[in-house]
């Protein structure tokens, strides 16, 4: 049986969105035509290309860094902007500070979209990890460390993707949300459940946002699979 979708677009009204193309496929320029797995992937598609800002949740490897990438590379060919919080998940574990400049240092927090920029360009005219991380990535993504957004304003036609939003407080989240101009798109990514020993859940600002939604500016779409191998259900247990 094949599964439907409707959401509330509050421009549109109600709108069956499962069968539509924009939802089902997603071309980028010199890259692989990247389709969405499931019904839940194609209302993130569909929440991200029609929303001004769009939450995805969802547990690890269920595509939200990868989704947000390739609808944003779809969507514009200016660069995008991206940050995430500096954060690890220990400082029991913290390798000190990491030399270079301002980009070489935060490549190392950018790996989740250097993953997806390998996911969609791997092989295509030549393209390696190599040549993906040293050149690639710097044509599409201008990183913005998370402590210098402030005064930071994202004008009409440029996407600003902020993963790991789960390790972000409640004041840089207001902050996030209002460097946004009209004509401009947010995407936020995040899984409330990898806060891990950081940051304590009532003061992720991931948690106080998903209490004060619906919004009729911020689309919500919840990820419900999983697409990394079987250890994964080892993993999950082990949070339990």
């Amino acid at each position: 049986m094949r599964d439907l979708a409707y959401c509330f677009n509050p421009e549109k009204g109600i709108e069956r969105i499962d069968n539509i193309p924009e939802t089902s496929k997603l071309r980028i320029k010199n890259a692989q035509i990247f389709t969405p797995l499931d019904i839940y992937q194609k209302c993130a598609v569909y929440a991200l290309t029609q929303a001004p800002a769009t939450l995805l949740t969802g547990r690890f490897g269920s595509g939200k860094t990868l989704l947000a990438t390739a609808t944003a590379l779809s969507l514009t060919n200016k660069k995008i902007f991206i940050t995430r919080p500096p954060i690890g998940i220990s400082s029991d574990y913290d390798i000190g500070f990491l030399p270079g400049s301002k980009d070489e240092k935060m490549l190392e927090w950018a790996g989740g979209f250097l993953s997806a920029l390998n996911y969609l360009y791997r092989g295509i005219k030549g393209q390696n990890y190599d040549s993906i991380k040293s050149q690639l990535f710097f044509e599409k993504f201008e990183i913005i460390p998370l402590n210098m957004i402030q005064g930071v304003s994202i004008l009409e036609g440029e996407i600003l993707i902020v993963d790991e939003v789960q390790l972000v407080t409640r004041e840089y989240m207001s902050m996030i949300l209002s460097r946004m101009s009209e004509g401009s798109k947010l995407f936020l990514l995040g899984d409330i459940h990898q806060t891990y020993s950081t940051i304590a859940k009532q003061d992720s600002g991931l948690y106080r946002l998903q209490q004060i939604l619906p919004h009729e500016s911020l689309a919500w779409v919840d990820l419900q699979k999983i697409y990394r191998n079987k250890l994964t259900e080892l993993a999950l247990k082990l949070l339990e």
